[in-house]
């Protein structure tokens, strides 16, 4: 008997927060349980990038489906902002924003959604994924690789639109870093070990037992469970995510600011 109901979609929010804390993903997505903790202890500071990093990406999808630069930078007021609006203009990105596709995955479904989508006439295609909370030391290609969402966004593109794996590109742009981008491309063997991995972590997550915590209790700090779990009650330092740690990958938790205002899976 599995564990998932028959309509589960998977997504790489939650195959993070399997990742990241087997527990977090039972109470989040099997149980739905609702925890009324903050997970960051500024929640004013945590507000306000939130409302840049929406903001922002609202400002590309207009750009991208016509709306002069113009007109769109009269309407910016915060600094932050209109200086990553700038250093996007300079990149000259073209393509679909905010493209959602799925395809299946043993009995469920696998979900990305695609910041930018550029898909050429020969088929080469680009995905492109704005950070604006990125602000201490980039992380390295062999860090963003090991990431569920590059996992699973070439991954999609590839088997949705039928692209061979070496014509497709991931591309992760840095707001803070004046549009610092880092690229990595694609192929058939990472695809199949892709796939193998993924189907994988599927069938452990049907068919285990039990779903424990993480031994690590570095990252409870950040878990709004962290008090129904008795891992502390006192909410982490919003500053830390700024930091790329090599022990503790910040950006994998669930408060990942660039996908607030998307639909979680």
């Amino acid at each position: 008997m599995s564990n998932l109901p028959e309509e589960f979609v998977f997504s790489q929010s939650s195959l993070q927060d399997y990742a990241d804390c087997a527990r977090r993903f039972e109470l989040k997505y099997l149980l739905k349980q609702r925890w009324p903790a903050p997970e960051v202890d500024d929640l004013l500071e945590y507000e306000r990038r939130t409302a840049q990093g929406q903001q922002f990406h609202q400002l590309v999808h207009q750009h991208q489906v016509g709306i002069p630069p113009e007109k769109l930078m009269r309407q910016i007021e915060d600094a932050a902002v209109r200086r990553w609006f700038e250093s996007y203009l300079r990149g000259g990105f073209k393509g679909q924003p905010e493209v959602t596709l799925s395809v299946p995955l043993g009995n469920h479904w696998l979900l990305a959604k695609f910041d930018l989508l550029a898909i050429e006439p020969g088929g080469r295609a680009l995905i492109v994924d704005w950070k604006t909370v990125q602000a201490g030391p980039l992380p390295t290609a062999a860090q963003l690789l090991k990431r569920w969402q590059t996992i699973v966004y070439r991954f999609v593109l590839a088997r949705a639109k039928s692209i061979p794996p070496e014509q497709i590109e991931m591309r992760y742009w840095y707001a803070a870093h004046d549009g610092a981008t880092i690229s990595l491309p694609y192929d058939s063997a990472q695809m199949q070990a892709d796939e193998a991995n993924l189907l994988r972590v599927l069938r452990e997550i049907e068919t285990r037992p039990d779903f424990p915590l993480t031994p690590d209790e570095r990252r409870c700090r950040f878990c709004v469970y962290r008090s129904l779990n008795n891992r502390g009650v006192e909410a982490g330092p919003l500053a830390e995510w700024d930091e790329v740690d090599e022990d503790i990958d910040l950006t994998g938790f669930s408060l990942d600011i660039d996908q607030i205002g998307e639909i979680e899976f």
